[in-house]
């Protein structure tokens, strides 16, 4: 799965509690989370789809300081990829 957040998603620690859900919550999923130069955020995740779901409820709202907008969704599969933990990509 791959979701693009759209809104006030960058210097609000949204990228950290995305993280931080994901481990605290024990959801089965990888991938990694990252800032966009466009100002969003992208989270490429794979996993169990009932986690997916709750990673995609949580990233509609993020954490307090954030101001979600928008979230975008595709479900298409992400080949190539080869994760083995859900991580933090800073730029």
């Amino acid at each position: 799965m791959t979701l693009i957040i759209k809104g006030k998603v960058q210097r609000v620690g949204f990228r950290y509690s995305v993280v931080d859900h994901v481990i605290t919550q024990k959801l089965p999923i990888v991938g990694h989370v990252r800032n966009l130069p466009d100002g969003s955020v992208k989270v490429l995740a794979q996993g169990d789809i009932e986690a997916l779901k709750e990673l995609h409820r949580f990233c509609t709202k993020g954490p307090p300081r954030a101001e979600v907008r928008e979230v975008s969704e595709d479900l298409v599969k992400i080949k190539g990829a080869n994760f083995s933990e859900f991580t933090l990509i800073s730029e």
